[in-house]
């Protein structure tokens, strides 16, 4: 049931965070221009925004974690408006509600709070997110893409829908630094591929994990070897090493080849993906060919670290119960 709803979720994702083209009325508040009339320029600027809003919340796939789920698929009416609830091993955790209803949602926060919220994960009264919400990877946007993201999480429309909120889980709560507002520099394809790599979540996955479910160092952050159910019961699949380590990594794929798994979830050979990974196609296939490109050109320019990932395990059968024997019918 689990592969049906999140190979529906995943269909969603750019459906919820499609490029929009706003009225300006929806950009600014004020009515419409008549037909024909050019946009002024506080409009259009504000559409511009929305729009890069709206690519990047594709890339980070917010929309994946931020949308309810149930027996039946997700819920498609209601994008972002959070309560998702996933049972993991460290606890279960619920996404909140991200629409700006002002009730429920993040509607009374400003955007000051909102990109602390992305880049720190730092609620407005100051309290600390667990890092399941993955904002240290979001932590080096730069001031003017969390800006963007802002302006697309305000023309979401309002959900009133209230989480609970969650409390108990055994991870620790990270701190994260000051953003440093960075300039991405996209005249370079593996400065830009890494910014890019950061707000896809590449190293949230990508880790090696320690005996004590900790990060097993700063060089392992690509090596691979995180433990995960998924589906949830249907067994354990670890993520792979993406350094370029020739024997244990994917140092014999070439960059078109490390590009077209992103792409299309097909690895060299017609092999699909398998994982979580899958998820994120949909909102990866929206992005621009040139930036998966910088990407996989990042990707490639890892250092190798020599560390073989376990093969997949698959769930153990649950006893069945013998069937009650025959009374002897009629």
């Amino acid at each position: 049931m689990w592969s049906r709803q999140l190979a529906l979720l995943a269909m969603f994702a750019v459906a919820g965070c499609s490029k929009r083209e706003p009225a300006s009325h929806e950009a600014t508040g004020s009515a419409a221009e008549p037909l024909g009339v050019p946009a002024k320029p506080e409009a259009a600027a504000a559409a511009a925004l929305i729009e890069r809003g709206a690519y990047l919340v594709k890339a980070a796939n917010c929309v994946l974690c931020h949308t309810a789920a149930g027996p039946e698929g997700p819920d498609l009416k209601h994008p972002f408006a959070g309560g998702l609830e996933m049972r993991e091993a460290f606890g279960t955790w619920r996404s909140p509600n991200i629409t700006p209803d002002v009730k429920t949602g993040i509607g009374a926060w400003t955007d000051d709070q909102i990109a602390a919220a992305i880049r720190q994960g730092l609620r407005p009264d100051g309290s600390q997110l667990f890092s399941i919400m993955p904002y240290m990877n979001f932590n080096g946007m730069t001031d003017a893409d969390v800006k963007a993201v802002v302006a697309f999480l305000r023309s979401v429309p309002p959900v009133e829908r209230m989480v609970a909120r969650t409390t108990e889980l055994k991870m620790a709560k990270l701190a994260a630094p000051q953003p440093a507002n960075l300039p991405d520099n996209a005249s370079d394809p593996v400065a830009h591929g890494k910014y890019l790599a950061a707000i896809m979540l590449c190293s949230h996955c990508h880790w090696t994990p320690d005996q004590t479910m900790a990060p097993a160092g700063p060089d392992q952050m690509f090596s691979g070897g995180l433990p995960m159910e998924f589906p949830p019961g249907s067994g354990t699949v670890f993520a792979r090493n993406i350094t370029s380590d020739s024997e244990t990594g994917i140092g014999g794929w070439t960059e078109d080849q490390v590009f077209t798994v992103m792409k299309t979830m097909t690895k060299p050979g017609g092999v699909m993906i398998r994982g979580p990974m899958l998820v994120l196609q949909t909102g990866w296939s929206a992005l621009d060919d040139k930036d998966l490109h910088a990407v996989a050109a990042f990707v490639k320019a890892l250092p190798p670290v020599k560390h073989k990932v376990p093969d997949p395990v698959a769930a153990t059968p649950a006893p069945t119960r013998p069937a009650a024997a025959s009374g002897g019918g009629q």
